[in-house]
């Protein structure tokens, strides 16, 4: 038996490989994208682990892996298409793919690859996966960019791989949608040897699934391929009649990506950019004029609009194919292209409205526009709404006969007539009731997930959700276990009710009717703890002043409040020595009860609270009223482990987040187990509550020092409020009036009588002893 090859250096990953290939292979995608990472052959066999990454963050997360991943052995590898939900990523899963792909990894790689350029034309992509075959050629990944994402057509990719396989001679198995491929730039390591996965070639070459069919139904199998006319296979592409809208009423509609209006976006612009170059052919409009027309109608009817690096490729092939087939264009005549103008401020709303309406919504009563990002609603704070109806106007301005006309369209004026009609529109205005009312949906980059039986499923803009976690639904997270080991001393139930809170806080309930109290000495892991809960909850996670729910003699803008509208986590990181609660705030905002509130220079209105407000803090803050009400609402979380100096990782809190999936996984675990038995604090911190409201309750202090509890006993209110007194002052705590000592005394249990034919107290008398003391004190 040979022995395996020496295991070389570990090898640096190419990270700028890695976003090419990410933009190339899913660009167009929307979705998650199943991520996995597999056991190099040759190496010791370990369980396949993977994730599921949003489009947008999956560079990042690859290049954050790979590394890691490599020094585990293993390698990484994706699904070249993306999935709704972070559960499966079977066939059936798969949703949309943006290229087509093979294979190549035996036999005379370089006759196969030009044999495949040859018919099917350059390849987008080129990427040398690490492996080298018996003569030492490169094993090659080659990928050809389809124009637009395919959604309806994935039968026809699939076949259309398994077709390209057998005129190659590559693999087969990509004739399945779920196959996954190794991810350029990282590291190939089977056998233990490493090398990085080279992107070799790439270009800006992208091709339509429909003219790829043709080329690869006719293929000739290649030199080490099957026998020829084995890869003319059926490719059913769902073709559709060539017949469609015009250019004159594609101009009027919006067509959005994945062919769900009939028309793909890549036909119905391609139909637009003929139909412009027309014009200028027939000396209606420059060509500069015709570009700028193209741009427009792509910026207000194209949904999402491509990027125009893309727009202008295809808008210049189209401008050099008609020169190739009729000359060159002929300069512009006098008259530009006329096309019907929409006047009245009223029909431009109309149309803004039926092209945008469904990523746009208003509320009144905030002032406030949200824009659909495609998993959230979010504020328009940068007023991209404006520019939406800016290029509705000026595409229905370009096309107005009369320059008067045109000049009065695209107008400032006409624009805030615009905006201010279809903010009324049914269509698009809403009521601050409509926004994140459902309590138990949470909205993640993965999906929503019900809180209450655990589904998922996908984005939803009907829902009206504005808020969005920081992470999806992981894995494990053994880093984060360790560090509650830490800081809890071990105490498994401690541990298991900061899960269960956690949880809670994932919720827009408010059931519980709690605020809670981190508290401790610094270097003990409770901001640690409380700030990356609150990252990994994102949006849902607010940061509070001090002052909001301390006693201050100011007055508080309810602006305090208002942005804190669809928090379900409330932060305040520190307390200062001396400070009171603002204990009537806090029992408003934790009991349930509508709070009124406003944004700046904006009307009132009034919310229910969902937030949970945890509060960290060195110092505890001081109670006016230790009474029942305070005793239920208060969970004191003690954190008594001081980490050494020693000890202490400054990376810690950065670190903890690479495990963020695995956390909000945890945190699920504990909103399920809060679901069953509810928060239920552990004995420790039940403890330490009446400890601190012991040393808070100065009634009863004085009451233990001073007096006598007995049903016999009665004394006068004047007595008993200059005892208080005089022992309140010798211990320097402000002492009130003889009103609020009456409540208090009323709070803890005695009623009021007449004594000696004064107002006293029943069931407490002075005793003899604090009598005896001339003071009373």
């Amino acid at each position: 038996m040979s022995a395996l090859p020496p295991v070389n250096a570990p090898v640096a990953i190419d990270a700028d490989a890695i976003r090419t290939y990410c933009a190339v292979v899913f660009g167009y995608l929307d979705g998650l994208v199943p991520v996995r990472y597999l056991s190099e052959k040759g190496t010791p066999e370990q369980q396949a682990t993977g994730e599921f990454a949003p489009v947008s963050k999956l560079a990042d997360r690859l290049i954050a892996s790979a590394p890691r991943a490599a020094s585990d052995g293993r390698a990484v590898f994706v699904v070249p298409g993306t999935v709704a939900q972070s559960r499966s990523a079977k066939a059936r899963d798969i949703l949309q793919m943006g290229v087509v792909l093979v294979d190549l990894d035996h036999g005379d790689i370089a006759a196969k690859r030009n044999h495949l350029v040859h018919h099917l034309g350059l390849p987008t992509l080129e990427v040398a996966s690490g492996g080298v075959t018996d003569d030492g050629q490169d094993k090659l990944h080659l990928y050809w960019r389809l124009t637009e994402a395919a959604v309806d057509d994935l039968q026809a990719v699939c076949q259309l791989r398994a077709a390209i396989a057998a005129a190659a001679g590559g693999d087969p198995s990509f004739g399945s949608a779920h196959q996954p491929i190794r991810v350029a730039g990282t590291i190939h390591g089977k056998n233990g040897r490493q090398v990085v996965a080279r992107l070799i070639r790439h270009c800006d070459l992208e091709y339509e699934l429909a003219d790829l069919v043709e080329r690869a139904v006719t293929m000739s199998a290649s030199a080490g391929g099957p026998a020829s006319g084995s890869a003319a296979l059926r490719i059913d592409t769902g073709a559709r009649s060539p017949k469609g809208p015009s250019a004159e009423e594609l101009a009027m509609r919006v067509i959005r990506e994945g062919g769900v209006d009939e028309v793909t976006r890549f036909k119905a612009l391609s139909r637009v950019i003929g139909h412009w170059v027309r014009q200028v052919r027939l000396e209606r409009c420059t060509l500069a004029e015709a570009w700028r027309a193209v741009a427009d109608h792509n910026a207000a009817m194209i949904v999402p609009p491509w990027e125009d690096k893309r727009l202008r490729r295809e808008f210049d092939g189209l401008v050099r194919v008609d020169c190739e087939q009729k000359g060159p264009m002929p300069e512009p005549g006098p008259e530009p292209g006329a096309i019907p103008a929409i006047a009245s401020d009223d029909r431009l709303a109309a149309m803004l409205v039926a092209t945008h309406g469904a990523k746009w919504r208003h509320v009144a009563a905030w002032g406030q526009w949200l824009g659909w990002t495609g998993n959230r609603w979010s504020r328009d704070e940068t007023n991209s709404v404006r520019e939406v109806a800016r290029q509705v106007c000026r595409a229905a301005a370009a096309a107005a006969e009369k320059p008067a006309e045109s000049r009065r369209i695209a107008s400032d004026k006409t624009m805030t007539a615009v905006l201010r009609i279809a903010a009324s529109d049914p269509a698009i205005a809403t009521r601050i009731a409509d926004w994140d009312a459902h309590p138990m949906l949470l909205n993640t980059p993965g999906g929503i997930v019900d809180l209450a039986t655990g589904e998922i499923v996908p984005s939803d803009p009907t829902r009206h959700l504005t808020q969005l976690t920081d992470a999806s639904p992981g894995a494990s997270c053994p880093r984060w276990e360790a560090f509650l080991r830490d800081v809890t001393d071990d105490d498994a139930e401690l541990q298991a009710y900061l899960a269960r809170l956690a949880g809670y806080c994932l919720t827009g309930a408010t059931s519980e009717q709690v605020f809670v109290f981190l508290h401790g000495s610094g270097g003990n892991g409770k901001s640690v703890f409380l700030q990356t809960i609150a990252t990994v909850l994102g949006g849902y996670a607010s940061t509070a002043t001090l002052d909001t729910f301390m006693d201050t003699r100011a007055s508080r803008h309810l602006t305090e409040l208002a942005g804190l509208v669809a928090a379900r986590l409330v932060i305040v990181p520190e307390t200062e020595s001396g400070r009171s609660w603002a204990e009537a705030r806090i029992k408003t905002v934790t009991g349930g009860e509508m709070i009124r509130a406003n944004f700046m220079h904006r009307d009132h209105f009034e919310f229910r609270p969902q937030f949970k407000l945890i509060v960290a803090g060195n110092h505890r803050p001081n109670l006016s009223n230790v009474g029942e009400a305070m005793r239920r609402r208060l969970h004191l979380v003690p954190f008594m482990v001081t980490i050494p100096a020693e000890r202490r990782d400054k990376d810690l809190a950065e670190r903890l987040l690479d495990e963020r999936d695995g956390i909000l996984r945890w945190m699920l675990q504990g909103c399920s187990e809060w679901q069953r038995i509810g928060l239920a604090p552990p004995v420790s911190v039940r403890a330490a509550v009446e400890e601190y409201l012991a040393s808070e309750d100065l009634i009863g202090q004085w009451i233990a020092e001073c007096c006598l509890r007995d049903p016999q006993a009665k004394a006068r209110s004047a007595d008993l409020f200059q005892s208080w007194q005089a022992w309140a002052a010798a211990r320097g705590f402000p002492w009130g009036t003889q009103k609020s000592l009456g409540e208090a005394l009323r709070s803890a249990g005695f009623r009021d009588g007449k004594v000696g034919g004064a107002r006293g107290w029943l069931g407490i008398a002075i005793t003899q002893t604090a009598m005896a003391r001339g003071d009373n004190a």
